[in-house]
């Protein structure tokens, strides 16, 4: 016969394959770093079943490959280690990490709008592109709303007037477009007039715009976004225009919402974004063309100004500041919890953290304090509540409970201390430590975690028992939103007292002075007959919307028309106990909505409609960066719409002290005689209560600006027994919402949101790229080379899956990431790790040597992808490669995914492992079949195998028609280590024999650490390690052994500088090379050399 000569892997007479089926040997874990739904960032967590990954990191996603690696692992064995990568941004030097310490931005995490002047079509009132555009309208307060839902009238934030300035949306333009505003009545072939030009709208125009005659309901306009680049759009001829009927009514099918492009995908393509829309139901407050010493603008379309905040260290103008979202990620948190008043004291107890990081679970979750109740034990204190963590999109009338922790206490030495029930440890990446020996896990906190959900971050009084020992909690403090006007009102702060028509200090180009917001204009306003600033300067200082907060736990109309008190309750309004105080994630119903009573004001029952309300989401969504000055923070989120919620502002019907003529005030607890329901079918939140002295600090009764000392669940909270408080104990509850989160991506580039191999590439068409600018805007916002915001995330997770002292695992994976940047990265900090072989996806090219990404239907070519590859000139006998990438079904869906080679190979040695053990080939019918794959993306000739095997590749070959073990037809056949060398080391199955003779022996080496180092001991060493490599000898991973450690490799030198030398021989199964593994036990453990 003649002779042959074996390049790849096939059929021959001489192949011997060992079947043996033994169960799996180790729990070793795979370690694994990719994107998921959700979970905590850059902390390792290993998990036994998909089920438990599901739980803690979300479902498989077709856009995120490392839950299919995990999924396709976990198929086979019981454990995996997994980092989830976020944008944690590129700071690398001193002047980085200050720079975050004093700005809170990160270099190359996150985006920024950086303000351009667009191309073409500007004249003398220069605009800017790339840019963050405020839509603000005045609004006309409804008549309803004062005795209905008062989140305006009772709000200090807003003048005495009917009419409200309020910021409705966020809007984010490309470099090439900006966006404004037209009137109602802007027709058919204006803009092809003598002076309506595409040059008048890339200026702006004069982003002013009023309402048509429809309605204030509906108020209809236009929002017209304009581009230099003229195929983007084309109406009434004008190229390089769009033009949107628009209205902001959240009931109307033309809502902002509903009409602008809110999917980041699409922002090159649309040239904007709609950010966020901050609802306002119109049956409450309709924008207004109303006259209140205006003429005819009600609506504008405004950017931040060129005047800059004193507070923000970047000393940037506003339109650059509020463009700036350029941080790492961060985790969705609540405001502090706020004990009851004591005086003119409320005390922080908690708040709460989600312990997924990123945005996407910010708005799914909400906290509930209920069943407070103080304590009736006079040796104990301490007074009991519930913590529920419920979902956003529940409703108070069917609550949905994810958990809840009963009978929590706020005595750090109690079983039911809320920090113990719940738990409050965080484990944490520290990339900001001024030391780079400190850039590690860190962890806070003293009680484990119960929850699945959230933990509980406790304030220092509470631990320290530096609170009253009665506190309960009763509130929270506002909620930090974005800051358009410094004064925190709607008006300018020049405006006289009582809200009368305002004047203006400075008329230049219309802006109030310090005023954040601008609004651009033609010359033709600079001779407006009423003046320029009477026509927009007052949008200039519009505001966001409130919070809403609940205004009475009641079904049915309160009255309206006279009334005695703040929430009068109608003649059918009944109380309502599932109703709970606090933030309002609902909206109320749409107007004329039938009732058995036929009554169709909604606007006085706000408790009828269970719609979510997806302004308080957009409200509550990340906005901005905290340090420089963007946001409302402290104090000022407090006074801000009065947005901190308090209990003691829930007002009753009664009044303390005996009556209307009572001077002193005082509370008895026979002015509570009726029964609960009768008390709380008159009680009503009175939203400004805690400020211009509305509540007295000593009784906490309240003037609601109609009654005077309306008795507050605060008054009877400290005025009588626990046994009047603990009555309304059905009523005493409310909820907080969650804020924030971060995913520290740049949203708007598709690729960089998603921390995908093009986002992390050097080469053409890769957002690491020299070239490469993000889609949209003007720079690489990303980042370039190692400065890459996925490149530098992705190699800080592959420190972590590769430092000893935190990770214990056998195999290294980062599916779908094929940049050398990041692969040799891997590969250098695995050889060093030096436990675990490293699954390597290879990056593709095409026949002309273009690179390809996930983003085409092009095929690889197999020689182009190994030439580039050997280029690389890799050598390192602790990674393999794969090819071709391959399709599984995905178990969730349902439908085929493609996936990289490194999940099929991570499926093999899995099925390798459970059904043998790692010293055999992981390769072959047997052990190398993939029963989850599909199909290949590249089906393989026989030359093209020999091709990549060659190489040190292994290639993953197709057999029609085989009957292979699972009915696969898709088989690994190679199993290559990437060594360049010829020897046992360059199989994988021989690098993970070491590796397992690696683990044997250190575990059993720690065990001699600090003893006597005699002879005895060193026999007692062979004696030890002998039988565990004879165990690997009868399960066929080596032939022979031996194990030396005596008086030829341990010189009284070595004694004396307390060392332990020994030396392990062994001749893998079926391999002519010897491997020496040469060790040293020290005090600092054991080292291979």
């Amino acid at each position: 016969m003649a002779e042959q000569t074996f390049r790849s892997p096939g059929f021959f007479e001489q192949e011997i394959d060992l079947v043996q089926r033994v169960q799996t040997p180790t729990g070793t874990p795979a370690a694994i770093a990719g994107t998921a739904q959700k979970g905590p960032a850059f902390v390792p967590v290993t998990v036994g079943s998909f089920a438990d990954f599901r739980t803690k990191f979300g479902d498989l996603n077709s856009k995120q490959f490392g839950p299919y690696a995990v999924n396709e692992f976990l198929k086979q064995r019981d454990a995996v280690t997994y980092v989830r990568v976020l944008g944690a941004g590129a700071n690398e030097t001193d002047a980085d990490i200050q720079t975050t310490v004093r700005e809170g931005t990160v270099k190359n995490a996150g985006f920024k709008l950086a303000p351009t002047t667009l191309a073409t079509g500007i004249g003398s009132n220069t605009r800017k592109g790339e840019i963050a555009h405020f839509l603000a309208a005045r609004h006309f307060v409804s008549a309803s709303e004062v005795y209905g839902y008062p989140i305006f009238t009772n709000n200090d934030s807003f003048g005495t007037s009917k009419y409200v300035n309020l910021v409705r949306g966020v809007i984010f333009t490309t470099s090439d477009a900006r966006a404004g505003v037209l009137s109602a009545s802007f027709q058919a072939g204006k803009l092809t007039e003598e002076d309506a030009t595409q040059d008048f709208l890339l200026q702006g125009g004069d982003n002013l715009a009023s309402i048509g005659s429809s309605g204030e309901m509906d108020g209809k306009f236009k929002i017209f976004i304009s581009s230099s680049n003229s195929t983007f759009a084309n109406t009434d001829g004008v190229a390089g225009v769009k033009v949107f009927t628009a209205s902001l009514n959240p009931r109307n099918e033309d809502y902002i919402r509903n009409i602008l492009n809110t999917n980041p995908d699409k922002f090159e393509e649309e040239k904007h974004l709609l950010y966020a829309a901050f609802d306002v139901p119109a049956e409450l407050a309709a924008v207004s063309d109303r006259q209140l010493n205006l003429t005819d603008a009600p609506i504008a379309m405004m950017s931040g100004s060129s005047f800059k905040s004193s507070n923000n260290p970047a000393a940037q103008d506003f339109a650059t500041s509020y463009g700036r979202f350029d941080t790492r990620y961060s985790a969705p948190r609540t405001t502090s919890f706020i004990s009851q008043p004591y005086g003119n004291t409320e005390f922080d107890l908690f708040s709460f953290e989600l312990l997924d990081d990123g945005a996407t679970s910010g708005g799914k979750y909400k906290i509930s304090i209920a069943n407070i109740r103080a304590s009736s034990d006079e040796n104990n204190p301490y007074g009991t509540f519930n913590v529920q963590v419920r979902l956003w999109n529940d409703s108070d009338k069917t609550p949905e409970i994810l958990e809840e922790y009963v009978n929590c206490d706020l005595n750090p030495n109690s079983e039911k201390f809320v920090g113990r029930m719940i738990g409050d440890k965080k484990v944490s990446f520290n990339f900001d430590a001024a030391s780079a020996q400190d850039r590690k896990l860190t962890i806070t906190g003293r009680y484990p975690n119960r929850s699945n959900i959230v933990r509980v971050v406790l304030s220092d009084d509470v631990v320290n028992s530096n609170v009253p020992r009665d506190c309960l909690p009763f509130g929270f403090k506002g909620i930090p939103v974005l800051k358009t006007n410094d004064a925190l009102n709607d008006f300018d702060p020049v405006e006289s007292a009582g809200g009368s028509a305002p004047t203006f200090s400075n008329t230049t180009l219309g802006r109030r002075v310090a005023s954040r917001l601008g609004v651009h204009h033609s010359a033709s306003l600079m001779s407006h007959p009423e003046g320029p600033n009477n026509v927009h300067v007052p949008l200039t200082a519009s505001i966001v919307p409130p919070i809403p907060l609940t205004f009475k736990a009641t079904s049915g109309k309160v009255a309206d028309g006279t009334i005695g008190f703040v929430g009068q309750p109608g003649t059918l309004e009944t109380s309502d106990n599932r109703i709970y105080w606090g933030a309002k994630t609902t909206r109320i119903a749409p107007d004329k909505t039938v009732q058995p009573t036929g009554f169709t004001d909604t606007a006085l029952q706000s408790n009828l409609g269970d719609d979510v309300n997806l302004g308080l989401k957009d409200l509550c969504k990340f906005i901005g960066i905290e340090k420089l000055d963007n946001l409302v923070t402290g104090s000022g989120a407090d006074e801000l719409n009065n947005n901190k919620f308090s209990l003691a502002y829930v007002a009753f019907g009664n009044r303390a002290g005996g009556g209307e003529g009572s001077a002193t005030g005082l509370y008895q607890d026979t002015e509570l005689t009726g029964t609960v329901d009768q008390h709380m079918l008159d009680a009503a939140y009175i939203r400004d209560a805690g400020t211009g002295g509305r509540q007295d600090n000593s009784t906490y009764t309240i003037n609601d600006g109609t009654m005077t000392n309306r008795i507050s669940f605060a008054t009877i909270l400290n005025q009588t027994s626990s046994v009047t408080f603990n009555r309304f104990t059905d009523y005493m509850k409310f909820t907080n919402v969650f804020y924030g989160g971060f995913d520290g991506v740049n949203i708007l580039d598709k690729n960089a949101s998603r921390l995908n191999d093009k986002s992390s590439s050097e080469q053409t068409g890769g957002g690491a790229s020299n070239a490469f600018v993000s889609p949209g805007l003007s720079t690489n916002m990303a980042g370039t080379g190692k400065n890459n915001n996925t490149v530098a995330s992705y190699k800080a997770a592959i420190n972590l899956l590769t430092d000893e002292t935190i990770v214990n695992s056998n195999i290294l994976a980062v599916p779908g990431i094929r940049e050398p940047l990041i692969t040799d990265h891997a590969l250098d900090r695995n050889l060093d790790y030096g436990k675990s072989i490293y699954l390597m996806d290879l990056p593709e090219f095409d026949s002309s040597t273009k690179r390809l990404y996930g983003d085409t239907s092009t095929k690889a070519s197999v020689a182009k992808t190994v030439t580039q590859a050997q280029r690389r000139r890799l050598d390192n006998s602790f990674a393999a490669a794969y090819f071709p990438d391959v399709v599984i079904q995905d178990d969730t869906s349902g439908k085929n995914v493609r996936v990289p080679a490194s999940i099929a190979a991570l499926s093999a040695l899995g099925f390798n492992d459970k059904n043998f053990y790692p010293w055999f080939a992981p390769a072959g019918f047997n052990r190398g079949a993939l029963s989850s794959v599909r199909q290949v993306d590249v089906r393989l000739t026989a030359g093209d195998r020999d091709t990549l095997y060659d190489a040190r590749i292994n290639p993953i070959a197709t057999f029609p028609g085989s009957a292979t073990a699972g009915g696969s037809r898709y088989v690994i056949f190679g199993q290559k280590t990437l060594q360049l060398a010829k020897s046992a080391l360059d199989r994988v199955n021989v690098r993970r024999l070491v590796l397992e003779v690696k683990r044997i022996v250190s575990q059993a080496s720690n065990n001699f650490l600090f003893e006597n180092n005699t002879p005895a001991l060193r026999a007692k060493f062979v004696a030890q390690i002998s039988p565990l490599l004879a165990v690997v000898q009868s399960q066929s991973g080596v032939e022979q052994f031996r194990v030396v450690c005596d008086d030829s490799n341990n010189t009284p030198a070595d004694v004396e500088s307390n060392k332990l030398n020994g030396q392990i021989v062994i001749v893998p199964t079926r391999s002519i090379e010897f491997i020496s593994i040469d060790f040293v036990i020290t005090n600092a453990g054991v080292s291979f050399e």
